[in-house]
């Protein structure tokens, strides 16, 4: 009995040591693969959905920061927009404006301005100053517009004031201009004009729209983004695209708002 015990035991032994079968391992292999390929799409879709996140709050703070600033300093700032075909992703400058005359008038009135580039800014890559307009099979289309604002719009724009000031905007493509004014209004100054003039200042109230371009249609409609401002007060605000009521139909959304138009 002690020679058979000692064997089973030997026996046992041999069984706790065995290694696994060549199924087993090809088995474990192939779930560890399934759940990898499963995690990575959940990861690509992620980091999809931060960089619009990204792209639009972004914006938003630089806006809001630009406006501040312009406040704060009693000075006037400007934000120029390009759209940038030939590079990875469009972007935007920052430029100071100072003059040694608060309130610039009609009159004859003798005043210098000055302007330097505080910063040059790029969004994420891929992404574009444009609005979504694609349309088909799982793809959201969101309104055409935000609040019934109009799009800011581009234009080919020379900056004659700013070369007449030695200033070397770093950027070009078609361009929008957005003028912080020191009462802390936003206006849409045009590119030629002495933004610190007081003269003719309407506050632009519109919608900066933000989408990628790489991809397919099905997720790059939920990326798409939508930045409103409401030059008379500086209130900003950032949109996303999630689904509405119909197939297909996308419906703008902040926080807890949400707009089908």
């Amino acid at each position: 009995m002690e020679r058979n015990g000692r064997r089973l035991g030997r026996q046992g032994v041999c069984r706790q040591e065995r290694g696994y079968s060549l199924i087993e391992i090809i088995v474990v292999a192939a779930l560890i693969g399934i759940l990898a390929a499963i995690s990575g799409i959940f990861v690509i879709s992620y980091r999809k959905a931060v960089a619009a996140d990204s792209a639009g709050s972004d914006l938003a703070a630089a806006i809001r920061e630009t406006r501040a600033t312009a406040m704060g300093q009693r000075n006037t700032y400007q934000m120029i927009l390009f759209r940038r075909p030939g590079e990875n992703s469009d972007g935007y400058v920052v430029i100071r404006y100072v003059n040694d005359a608060r309130n610039v008038t009609a009159d004859a009135t003798t005043y210098t301005t000055t302007a330097t580039v505080v910063s040059r800014n790029s969004l994420p890559p891929d992404y574009r100053f444009q609005r979504f307009t694609e349309s088909g099979t799982g793809v959201l289309t969101p309104p055409a517009t935000v609040l019934n604002l109009p799009e800011l719009t581009f234009t080919n724009n020379t900056f004659a004031f700013l070369t007449s000031l030695g200033v070397d905007i770093g950027m070009s493509g078609q361009s929008a201009i957005l003028t912080f004014k020191s009462d802390g209004s936003i206006i849409n100054t045009p590119p030629n004009a002495d933004p610190t003039s007081n003269l003719n200042n309407v506050p632009f109230n519109g919608v900066i729209f933000l989408s990628s371009d790489i991809g397919p249609a099905s997720t790059r409609s939920t990326q798409a983004r939508a930045i409103t401002i409401f030059g008379l007060t500086g209130r900003v605000l950032m949109w996303k695209n999630a689904g509405g009521n119909a197939p297909g139909q996308g419906i703008w959304v902040s926080g807890n708002r949400q707009a089908a138009s």
